[in-house]
């Protein structure tokens, strides 16, 4: 009888409690061995996983930005040291920095499967970034873009479809059932009346990005979930539904996240939207909350699902922005609406059909519990990805040749020179942009 597959997933997040429901999906219904290396010392996802009593080792990245960069090789090694030692049949990488890193060390280690899940476009519409990844992603076996418009990059790319499986980070559709968990008492617990139209927004706060090479131009300045556009739309829906209120729920996604929540706050108090916008923070009764919603609202400026799958799933009628996955989960006119992004005109004018119309929006928030389970549940996450492990691994495991990672060890040091100096590079000229013109306004 064969072994079972030793899989490994690589994620640089403290909150991604999705690599949680996803190894204990595989080990519990697939029977594979699961293991996790994660990148933050403390956080929702080691908790998770702990809890579940799925391994997981602490790999902390020293530095942050060009900084981190002195410690990259150290971390690779770190790393593949951890894969030979483990002896992992398939490691599988999340979120751009673990990709890198974790793929590098895959190819050194001479992992026998070694896999990159996209979790967002966010990497491939920035010049560097998407530089970084088509210069490594030959090293993988295959590439999971999870949205049809992620693959479409990969394809322009150059990747052939062959090293490309198309595969959606699926919600647990036994918590985002409707018929098992009563709304929350949003209402009750800010002192609404009971009939107050409630609009809300579940999304983590990331903080405004810089300008980059790092960073897609749309994003320059701006955080990539647009919290900021769904609060400067209120006042347009205000003025049709006095009554409505707007409820943001959900924490900062990491430390620098808490100044966007403040910066939030600040606007909210400059638009005079003081009684009609709270911020919820941290819940865990996010079901719960969505079912208790008139309106949900996605308006990312770059996405692939976002969550609009967890609205769904509730039978939420949802307003999502046209950009990126958004549209293959958000079908305009059948599972919701779709508004321009960046654009609180259009999003005020997508939120103010659905709350003229109940029944339609009723309706639409039905159609998408449907769609969401044909083709976007966890199961179907973990079945696709236990099908393409088996497929990987169904020959002799090779893998772990010492010759091998001799052999790549040399390769991998000029390699690493040249990724570190095309960052700080592209890092450098970017400083220069930015200060040119406030040199130019001085004179």
């Amino acid at each position: 009888m064969p072994s079972p597959v030793k899989v490994c997933y690589v994620v640089d997040s403290g909150t991604a409690v999705w690599v949680v429901e996803q190894l204990r999906a595989l080990r519990d219904r697939y029977g594979c061995e699961v293991v996790a290396c994660v990148f933050r010392d403390r956080g929702r996802l080691l908790d998770g996983l702990r809890a579940e009593g799925i391994p997981a080792h602490v790999c902390l990245v020293s530095g942050t930005g060009v900084a981190a960069l002195w410690a990259f090789p150290l971390m690779v090694l770190r790393l593949a040291r951890l894969f030979r030692r483990e002896r992992v049949d398939v490691v599988q990488t999340h979120l751009f920095r673990s990709m890198v890193i974790g793929r590098l060390a895959g190819w050194l280690a001479d992992v026998p499967v070694r896999l990159a899940m996209i979790a967002g476009p966010a990497h491939l519409e920035a010049r560097v970034t998407r530089w970084i990844d088509r210069a490594t992603c030959w090293m993988d076996v295959a590439i999971i873009p999870s949205s049809e418009y992620s693959r479409g990059l990969y394809r322009r790319m150059g990747i052939p479809d062959a090293r490309l499986e198309l595969i959606y980070y699926g919600m647990d559709e036994r918590r985002f059932d409707p018929e098992r968990c009563r709304p929350a008492a949003l209402r009750e617990e800010f002192g609404w009346p009971a009939d107050t139209p409630l609009i809300g927004m579940v999304a983590q706060f990331y903080h405004s990005t810089r300008r980059t090479g790092r960073t897609p131009p749309v994003l320059h300045g701006r955080a990539i979930k647009g919290h900021e556009d769904l609060i400067r739309a209120m006042p347009a829906v205000l003025r049709e539904f006095p009554r409505a209120k707007l409820v943001l729920i959900g924490g900062p996604a990491v430390d620098a996240g808490r100044a966007l929540v403040e910066e939030l706050k600040a606007l909210v108090r400059r638009l005079g939207l003081d009684d009609s916008v709270r911020f919820t923070g941290f819940r865990t009764d996010v079901p719960a909350c969505l079912r208790a919603l008139d309106v949900s609202v996605q308006p990312s400026l770059l996405d692939n699902l976002g969550g609009t799958g967890e609205s769904l799933l509730m039978e939420r009628p949802l307003v999502a922005t046209r950009v990126g996955g958004l549209v293959e989960s958000v079908r305009d006119g059948e599972t919701g609406l779709l508004a321009e992004p960046a654009n609180p005109d259009d999003l005020a004018r997508a939120i103010r059909e659905l709350l003229r119309d109940p029944e339609r929006a009723r309706r639409l928030g039905r159609a998408g519990r449907v769609l969401m389970l044909e083709r976007f549940t966890l199961s179907h996450t973990v079945r696709a990805l236990g099908e393409l492990y088996a497929r990987l691994t169904s020959g002799p495991r090779r893998g772990y040749r010492p010759r091998v990672s001799a052999c790549r060890l040399f390769a991998l040091v000029p390699l690493s020179v040249v990724l570190a100096a095309r960052v700080m590079a592209e890092t450098l000229a970017f400083r220069i942009l930015d200060a040119w013109p406030s040199r130019g306004r001085r004179a």
